[in-house]
């Protein structure tokens, strides 16, 4: 499934700059409101922010313990 296609005035557009140590720009994500959740998973995963993501169609027995 891929991201949304963006359209201006529909919703909000969120945008994320990732920039190293010397504030050269790694990377840039432009996506709708409804894609920002996705993005948010792969920039965990990608640079190890360290974030605990509960995803609502896997539950296990200590989700209430998060």
């Amino acid at each position: 499934m891929s991201f949304s296609r963006i359209q201006m005035g529909e919703e909000e557009l969120f945008e994320v700059s990732v920039k190293d140590l010397d504030g050269k720009k790694l990377e840039n994500w432009r996506v709708m409101k409804r894609d920002f959740p996705r993005v948010v998973k792969i920039l965990n995963k990608k640079f190890g922010l360290g974030m605990i993501i509960i995803d609502k169609k896997r539950k296990t027995d200590l989700d209430w313990a998060i």
